[in-house]
Formats: C-alpha cells, structure tokens, sequence
C-alpha cells in the first residue's frame, strides 16, 4: 500500500508539471516597433498628445522610444519606471514617426488631438491622422482617427499591440 501511495504522489507531481505548459499559449514574437502617424486638415490649430507604454522585451525587460520624425521633437515625459514615453505639442508639422530602441513583443500607444480654442474661420478642416504600426517594417495595423468638432470633448485612441 505504501508503494501505491508513493506512485500516486509522484504521479500527481508529473501531471502538475507536465500540465504547467500552456500548448496553446503562442511563443513571444519580437519585431522593432515603428509607429508613424500622418496629420491632415487645420494642423496649426491643434495640440498633439502622444504616448507610447509597456514596450516589452522578453519576460520583463523594458525598452526605450525614440521620436524619428520631426528630429529635433523631444518627449515632453518620459516615466522609466513606468516604461512611458509622452508628448504633447502643437501641430508644427504634418507627421510623426517613433521607434522602438530594440526589438519588442508587446506595446500601446494612445493618441488624441485637441483644438486650440482659436475661432476658426472658413478655411478650417477637421484634423484626421492615419496611424501605422510597423513590426520589423511590415505593416501590422492601420487605424484612423478624426477629431471631434469643435467644442465637442476629445475622445483618444489606446490600442496595446503584441506580435
């Protein structure tokens, strides 16, 4: 009898590992980041705000954004220990590309564009930006935003993308 107990209790000890691995779990795919966003309409009437988080690099490891376009944009804030990276500026310039330092797994960015309050006159175009996502310079995502009219509440986009 004490020879069944000890089968069982090494039997059960297998199963709990050998069931501990997911099969369906997909394995980590790591690709370096790009994130370029093309601006059309009124762009000297609006103020960008930009933020890129949780670029993931293996089980926990952190990688740093670095704005491409316009050269000398710099981030407003950057959090380390948070892993953020964020901007807001006015609209000087008609797009925006950011890269990932190294290669990651996973990302988010969240995007928004509020008006300025200046009136605007009869020349005025909405802001609309594309937003394409790149892994290892391939096109991944495409996602289109459009601002909200004038005096309405801005309403951003957060997206989190894993390869």
């Amino acid at each position: 009898m004490k020879r069944f107990e000890s089968l069982l209790y090494f039997a059960g000890i297998f199963l709990a590992f050998s069931c501990s691995n997911d099969p369906d779990e997909e394995p980590l795919v790591e690709k370096t980041a790009r994130i370029e966003i093309g601006f059309e309409g009124s762009l000297d009437q609006y103020l960008v705000n930009f933020g890129v988080h949780s670029l993931y690099t293996g089980q926990s490891g952190f990688v740093s954004a670095t704005i491409v376009q316009p050269g000398e944009l710099e981030w407003t804030q950057v959090i380390e220990q948070a892993n953020t990276f964020n901007i807001s500026t006015p609209l000087t310039f008609s797009e925006l590309i950011v890269e990932s330092a190294a290669p990651v797994h996973t990302f988010g960015f969240i995007f928004n564009v509020v008006h300025t309050g200046d009136i605007p006159d009869e020349d005025f175009v909405d802001l609309s930006a594309t937003i394409r996502v790149f892994g290892n310079n391939s096109e991944v995502q495409t996602y289109q935003y459009t601002a909200r009219p004038v005096g309405e509440v801005s309403e951003p986009l957060s997206e989190t993308v894993r390869f």
